[in-house]
C-alpha cells in the first residue's frame, strides 16, 4: 500500500511540473497584478512590531462615561496571540461596571491602505467597533479612529483612541468619546499594560 501511495505522489508531483512548465506566460498586466498582489500579502516591519505583543499581559484600567462621575478603576489580564504570521488576536477579562468583562480584539497592518486595522468585540455589547490606525513618524504612537453602534441613540458614533508604545514590556491605550447629548470630547477609558514577567 505504502508503495503505491509513494507512486501516486511522485507521478503527481510530475504532472504539476510538466503542467508548470506548459503553462502560458502572464502577460504585462497579468505580472504586474501579481507583483502588487505579493507586495500587499507580504508582511513588514509593522507586522513585526505587532508579534513583539506576543504573551501574558496584566492591564489596570480606569473607565468613565459620565463625566460629573469619578474615574472607576479595575485590574485585569490579556492574552495576545499571533494569527497566520501577521495579525495579533488579544484576549481581555477584567470587571467593567461591576460585572466580569471579556473582549476579543484582531489587529493587523493592512499594506494596501497603509493603516493599521482593528475590530473589536465584548461581552457589554452585539456591535463590532471597526477602527483604522496611523503611525506617527516613530511608529511607537497609532492615532485610531473607530465607529461602532450607540445604544443610546441607536445610530453610529466616532470613537479616538491613541496607543502609545513605551518599550517591549508596557504600553498604554487611551479612548475617547462624545457621551450622548454633550458635545464635548471626553477621555473615556486608559488602559495601561504590563507584560507578565
Amino acid at each position: 500500500m505504502k508503495k503505491w501511495t509513494a507512486l501516486a505522489a511522485i507521478t503527481l508531483f510530475v504532472a504539476t511540473i510538466a503542467f508548470a512548465a506548459d503553462a502560458p506566460k502572464p502577460t504585462a498586466d497579468q505580472q504586474a497584478m501579481m507583483d502588487k498582489m505579493a507586495k500587499a500579502a507580504t508582511p513588514g516591519p509593522q507586522h513585526e512590531m505587532l508579534k513583539k505583543l506576543a504573551g501574558e499581559w496584566t492591564t489596570s484600567i480606569k473607565f468613565q462615561t459620565d463625566p460629573s462621575q469619578p474615574m472607576q478603576e479595575s485590574q485585569g489580564t490579556s492574552t495576545i496571540t499571533i494569527l497566520m504570521d501577521r495579525y495579533c488576536q488579544e484576549s481581555a477579562s477584567s470587571q467593567m461596571m461591576g460585572q466580569p468583562f471579556s473582549g476579543l480584539g484582531i489587529t493587523g497592518y493592512d499594506n494596501v491602505i497603509g493603516k493599521y486595522v482593528s475590530t473589536w468585540i465584548d461581552n457589554l455589547g452585539t456591535g463590532i467597533l471597526t477602527s483604522t490606525g496611523t503611525p506617527d513618524a516613530s511608529g511607537k504612537v497609532i492615532t485610531w479612529s473607530g465607529t461602532m453602534s450607540d445604544p443610546m441613540t441607536g445610530k453610529p458614533t466616532k470613537e479616538r483612541m491613541i496607543t502609545k508604545f513605551v518599550d517591549d514590556n508596557h504600553y498604554t491605550f487611551e479612548m475617547y468619546g462624545t457621551p450622548s447629548g454633550s458635545k464635548k470630547e471626553m477621555k473615556m477609558m486608559t488602559i495601561e499594560y504590563s507584560r507578565k514577567q
